[in-house]
């Protein structure tokens, strides 16, 4: 499949077509976006993130490039005002250049809609903003399903914040929780992020009583810590969703995946799961990751983000939830294939340490016979819906 580049040198282009016209600040920080990472994109390795080991465990960051459109291709253009499609087309443009980015979303995005694609639509208005130490921290949208809270935000400091790290908030009612979220610079002072939190235990709530109290920002790319008090609180109703408890189960090699519940939205579903590991596998191997790949009966193959999760160290057993695509209504069942990683710790990828009166000390990287990586596919588990 031709990435939007290579169809760009397809269009036929007539420069009297062009008028001229404004364009914002926001839109031209994501063109300065795409062209710096599309000059990058051919030399760019990936590499592994560091772990730092914890008795909880929240994932899902991903690396992403942001796609440009021509005229031609102007209906693909996210309006200004949303969030959750400029995220969307950063995670668009990704899939379309690579099979498998840093968080696991394996396929390819093989239509013109997205993850985050009609969440706007969906999604209340909040516009509540803090202002504390110089910066303004403003939630913009916000929606909630039942599970999952999915709130978009903008940032504005003259503090240089790189992809800023801020804490979860709080819902009243869950108790296990996971989550992501991202936050990327597009302009000078200004930022925009997404975050995610989605309960992992069995229940649904129809409100969501929200406390979001931020006393920290953080910078990873130069670990500064910029202290502040930004502190919100809201209620959000659960929009209308379906719920499909699952008891379906797939085991290869020691590892063993459990499909907990599909909730279908009108615009996405989330898929709730878990994986169990044997006692020989956890003493071979460090860590295991298990990422879904989903398509449907009538041949489409769904994007996902994955929403974190919670349990032991080193992921043996634990619950996880992934956010997909908007479900085709036509669909009549779901066949999912479970893609299992074994890793070891190496210093590439681990690093953990310990805080002591004393001051920071670094543990030793474990000893284990596992070494380097191993990755297999267990049997496809089927879901039925409309029966």
């Amino acid at each position: 499949m031709k990435d939007i580049y290579e169809l760009f040198n397809d269009i036929s282009i007539d420069a009297d077509e062009f008028e001229k016209m404004e364009v914002s600040e926001f839109e031209k920080a994501k063109l300065k976006k795409v062209l710096k990472k599309s000059i990058n994109r051919k030399n760019k390795t990936n590499s592994l993130l560091k772990t730092v080991a914890a008795a909880t465990i929240v994932v899902g960051l991903s690396v992403t490039t942001f796609g440009i459109t021509f005229p031609a291709y102007a209906k693909n253009i996210p309006v200004i005002d949303d969030i959750f499609r400029f995220f969307d087309q950063e995670e668009l443009s990704l899939n379309n250049s690579s099979k498998e980015n840093l968080s696991g979303s394996i396929g390819t995005q093989e239509k013109e809609t997205g993850i985050f694609y009609d969440y706007k639509k969906f999604s209340s208005e909040i516009n509540m903003m803090q202002e504390s130490n110089g910066i303004k921290f403003t939630i913009i949208d916000a929606i909630f399903d039942g599970k999952t809270a999915t709130l978009t935000y903008t940032i504005e400091s003259e503090q240089e914040l790189g992809n800023a790290s801020i804490s979860s908030p709080k819902i009243e009612g869950m108790n296990a929780m996971g989550g992501t979220s991202n936050t990327t610079k597009i302009d000078k002072n200004k930022y925009v992020g997404i975050l995610t939190a989605s309960n992992l235990e069995n229940k649904k709530l129809d409100v969501a009583n929200i406390e979001w109290n931020i006393d920290s920002i953080q910078n990873p790319d130069n670990q500064t810590v910029i202290k502040g008090d930004w502190k919100f609180s809201f209620s959000l109703n659960a929009i209308d969703s379906q719920n499909q408890l699952s008891d379906s189960s797939s085991q290869k090699n020691g590892v063993k995946v459990n499909i907990e519940n599909i909730s279908v939205t009108p615009m996405s579903f989330i898929m709730y799961y878990n994986q169990e590991v044997s006692e020989e596998v956890r003493n071979t191997w460090d860590r295991v990751f298990v990422d879904l790949e989903i398509k449907d009966d009538l041949g489409n193959i769904y994007s996902g983000q994955g929403n974190g999760g919670i349990g032991e160290e080193g992921g043996y057993n634990a619950s996880w939830s992934k956010t997909f695509e908007k479900l085709d209504e036509k669909a009549t069942k779901l066949i999912i294939t479970p893609h299992v990683s074994l890793s070891d710790y190496n210093s590439e990828n681990f690093s953990s340490v310990q805080i002591t009166n004393s001051g920071v000390k670094e543990i030793p990287l474990p000893e284990k016979t596992g070494k380097g990586k191993k990755e297999f596919v267990l049997e496809d588990l089927v879901i039925n819906f409309n029966e």
